[in-house]
């Protein structure tokens, strides 16, 4: 039995193999998780970043000339779409009518890296747009250029009342202010003729503004646009955590 069982050891000692090293049950990997060093967001990167950042707003956000847009993109932002693409509208950034005051600013620094810059933007709606102001975040990476470049743009919450609204309001406030006006004229040239009292004219509700009608329908294109969003941000943000381990391993 001893010189039948010698053999058979030796063979599976001699034969056997290690473990796979890609096994998950193998070693335990130290993750590094250092941060990076902040860096102070200088006056003169300040002055390139409201640049870019008035740009983007007006092109890639706004829709004017959406291909300018391009070249103050950063590569991360463009991946997956064309020149041609991007030119024509079909671009990863939800579109808003932005009005053309205070472009390129933004509310305060969310943080200051080495060649990246994080900030909150806060956007007001073209009048009778039917949108409400806006804030968006905003991420600005810095290449080997020395140029800085769009990385990261999603709106975050939208402030007050749409534009449109106050204007409907008061169109509506000034027919019922000339009609309750007329009504006045009318009992005084009665009481005037002195004839008999005249039962009060019935005032007619002013008809609300055709300018109304875009309230809803702006609405509904929250409803639309909000899944996009969010697809959009969680589109991104597994990107960005795949870039990060891939540099990390």
């Amino acid at each position: 039995m001893v010189a039948a069982a010698a053999p058979l050891i030796f063979l599976g000692v001699h034969f056997s193999s290690a473990g796979d090293p890609g096994n998950a049950n193998g070693p335990v990997v130290q993750e590094d998780n250092s941060q990076p060093k902040k860096a102070p967001f200088t006056k003169q990167d300040r002055q390139a970043v409201h640049g870019v950042l008035r740009e983007f707003v007006l092109t890639a956000v706004d829709r004017q000339d959406v291909g300018r847009s391009w070249e103050i993109s950063a590569p991360s932002l463009r991946e997956g779409f064309t020149r041609t693409q991007w030119a024509h509208g079909n671009l990863p950034v939800v579109p808003y009518p932005a009005a053309n005051r205070g472009l390129g600013d933004w509310s305060f620094v969310q943080y200051s890296y080495q060649g990246l810059v994080g900030l909150e933007v806060f956007l007001f709606p073209k009048p009778g747009s039917g949108w409400s102001a806006m804030t968006a975040d905003v991420e600005l990476v810095k290449g080997h250029d020395g140029k800085w470049r769009v990385d990261y743009w999603m709106p975050k919450r939208f402030h007050g009342p749409p534009s449109l609204s106050a204007a409907a309001k008061a169109q509506a406030k000034a027919k019922a202010q000339a009609a309750r006006a007329k009504a006045k004229r009318s009992r005084q040239k009665v009481g005037k003729a002195a004839a008999p009292p005249a039962p009060e004219p019935a005032v007619a509700t002013p008809k609300p503004s055709a300018l109304w009608w875009t309230v809803p329908i702006a609405l509904l294109g929250l409803i639309v646009f909000a899944p996009i969003a969010i697809a959009i941000v969680i589109w991104y943000r597994n990107r960005r955590a795949a870039r990060e381990w891939a540099a990390r391993t």
